[in-house]
């Protein structure tokens, strides 16, 4: 069990180490433009670690100027890096600036590209300072998005472009004949899910703000191998016949199948879970699930960061819209205190626990919290034999924390699932719910 604990507590921490700064994105597309156009780019570095980060040095290529709102970022805090590059002649560009942090084993490179259809031999290379941008009255703003072959760069007309904003299906559009689709949008983080026939499916996470109005997506690649295989529910359920008098069965779930549910969500609302859409991916899962579920079902909501916070009482599933928007309304940021949240978790799950049911908590999270040398698998060991189950949804994880993670997952006898796309946002966790509530 000791030897158990030292491994999952090193991966964890090698993890944290060598990535204590991240990037919202490292490569940004100005597209076509022009002299009157803007030629620069807003990066977000945030420090996901307990420990002040220090930019060293950086190295400019020839034509670009970068600008950084502050050179330490503070624990759980962001700088901005403006990178801008200058055309002095026409046509395609592409560049690379590598940033030396003291935190970091390696540089971050950020990543700034276009096609200059005009110059300005006498444009200054200088970024605009940070205090000479205007915030406009209106906090919201058209956002132009293009879909082109990633082949031959060509528009793809027709292509779906849905916009997920806080979880929910917001927009579900189409592109003309020219690959663009223009929407006006509000400031905020929202995830795209981008597909066409015969070029499969794109995803990405974008900020929408002042600096931020172009986003572009090259569609046509070979389909990436999922990095986790998500176990497929393999057991054929027979036609199930309800009753009229039934008003207890959902269609995922039927009473006379499926044993009530008290689900505790254990969910890490850390910075990183801010990057790659990773809470817009997870927001999407829990709402799919609560559409799912029944009266007889109980839910809780736990959230961890520097602080552990219970969102939701446990409750049964009376007021669906009421808890759509709780979840709607999480929002990441802070340190991570994983095995805080998780003891939280384990009491409000003993504390509503249903006699012959499933009793269940789902920790979700990036795998960024540090087990601290402590007794968490003994823990997880200990509510298994009270009756209480748990299991580990992964969101974007790095590979290296899927051991760690499935560990935690067997010792509590539940499973380590996975999310990498909006498809598998969509499924995995009613999916887990079946497995774990199905009647012998």
């Amino acid at each position: 069990m000791q030897k158990t604990i030292v491994v999952i507590l090193s991966l964890f921490l090698i993890n944290n180490l060598s990535g204590q700064v991240i990037f919202n994105t490292s490569h940004h597309n100005l597209g076509e433009i022009n002299k009157e156009d803007k030629k620069y780019f807003d990066f977000t570095l945030t420090n996901v670690g307990k420990e002040k980060a220090t930019i060293l040095r950086l190295k400019e290529p020839y034509g670009t100027d970068v600008k950084f709102s502050k050179k330490e970022i503070l624990p759980d805090s962001t700088i901005i890096v403006r990178v801008k590059y200058t055309p002095k002649k026409k046509g395609k560009f592409k560049k690379n600036v590598p940033i030396w942090i003291s935190v970091n084993n390696e540089p971050i490179t950020l990543t700034i590209e276009g096609d200059a259809k005009t110059f300005d031999i006498n444009e200054s290379l200088k970024c605009p300072d940070f205090q000479s941008i205007q915030q406009p009255k209106d906090l919201k703003m058209d956002l132009k998005i293009k879909v082109i072959d990633v082949n031959t760069k060509k528009p793809i007309k027709n292509a779906t472009v849905q916009i997920i904003w806080d979880g929910l299906n917001y927009k579900e559009l189409k592109t003309d004949k020219k690959g663009f689709i223009i929407q006006n949008l509000k400031w905020d983080n929202y995830y795209f899910v981008v597909n066409a026939e015969d070029y499969g499916t794109k995803e990405n996470d974008f900020s929408v703000n002042q600096q931020n109005n172009y986003l572009e997506f090259e569609l046509g690649e070979p389909t990436e191998q999922e990095i986790i295989a998500i176990k497929e529910d393999t057991i054929v359920e027979a036609a199930v016949l309800i009753e009229a008098a039934d008003t207890i069965s959902t269609k995922e779930l039927p009473i006379n199948l499926f044993a009530p549910n008290n689900v505790v969500f254990c969910i890490d609302v850390s910075v990183s879970m801010k990057q790659e859409g990773r809470l817009d991916l997870l927001k999407a899962s829990m709402i799919e699930l609560l559409n799912g579920l029944r009266p007889i079902d109980k839910l809780a909501i736990v959230t961890y960061a520097s602080t552990v916070t219970t969102v939701l009482k446990s409750e049964y599933i009376n007021d669906k819209a009421k808890i759509i928007e709780l979840i709607k309304d999480l929002t990441a940021g802070g340190y991570t205190a994983g095995s805080r949240g998780i003891k939280k978790a384990y009491q409000v799950a003993r504390s509503n626990k249903i006699e012959d049911g499933n009793n269940q908590v789902i920790v979700a999270t990036d795998g960024g919290f540090i087990l601290n040398g402590n007794d968490i698998l003994e823990n997880v060991a200990l509510n298994y034999k009270k009756g209480i189950t748990i299991s580990v949804l992964g969101v974007k994880n790095k590979r290296a924390t899927v051991k760690s993670m499935s560990s935690i997952a067997k010792m509590g006898h539940g499973n380590y699932i996975h999310i990498e796309s909006y498809s598998q946002a969509k499924k995995v966790l009613m999916d887990e719910i079946k497995n774990n509530s199905r009647k012998k």
